[in-house]
């Protein structure tokens, strides 16, 4: 049994292999693909209350790609977004998006890599971590982080780009729009996390992000 198990993972392995070996910039091999890497990002929480600045902030994604065509394929991705808010506050964004990507005509005649396009739409769970302080609008001291749900769209380009060892690698920059629409204030028991109040979110909250990611082709 043990033996059957291994020669089957053993078999998806040199299957996905063989795929990612067969992926070029402009021309990707059909099936599923996974793309990771990592890179910077910056965001802006904008309301009708109140208008701060996220500076910089670290960035993790990974995009599982179905290619049906040649130069498209549909996607589903996760972003985690990390960012210093106001000196005190962590904000932990997780982008959960489905979406489109295709291919981009080269811009410029000599033009290393293959541009490409992606639209994507998704959910977005925030968490913002208080740091023992208390934020305007949080009554209950005791809250010590806020959970935020609501909807994100988003647009990126980017180039893939295949190098002499045959490792696809890809450049992109993405911008995205984030509602906030429900709030948990949350105190945490030890481990254990407590809702001490919900509430649906009607000042206009939003977050406007953008992020440069570097990464590659992992199968």
């Amino acid at each position: 049994m043990k033996k059957s198990v291994s020669v089957f993972l053993l078999t998806i392995i040199l299957s996905f292999s063989a795929r990612a070996a067969n992926f070029e910039a402009d021309h990707w091999s059909e099936g599923l693909h996974l793309l990771a890497g990592g890179g910077l990002n910056t965001a802006v929480y904008s309301s009708d209350d109140d208008h701060v600045d996220g500076g910089l902030g670290v960035n993790l994604k990974t995009d599982l790609l179905y290619v049906f065509h040649p130069e498209w394929a549909v996607e589903w991705s996760a972003n985690v977004k990390f960012h210093r808010m106001e000196d005190n506050f962590l904000l932990w964004d997780t982008l959960l998006t489905v979406g489109l990507r295709t291919q981009l005509p080269s811009f410029y005649e000599g033009m290393e890599g293959t541009p490409y396009a992606r639209a994507f739409v998704g959910r977005a769970p925030t968490v913002l971590f208080l740091n023992g302080e208390t934020p305007k609008g949080v009554s209950d001291p005791s809250t010590s982080r806020i959970h935020f749900d609501g909807p994100v769209v988003g647009l990126g380009w980017g180039i893939l780009k295949k190098n002499s060892k045959g490792q696809v690698w890809f450049t992109e920059i993405a911008a995205t729009a984030q509602t906030l629409e429900s709030e948990e204030d949350v105190m945490m028991d030890g481990e254990v996390p407590l809702v001490l109040s919900r509430n649906q979110v009607t000042n206009n909250a939003r977050i406007y992000s953008i992020a440069v990611t570097f990464g590659i082709l992992a199968f």
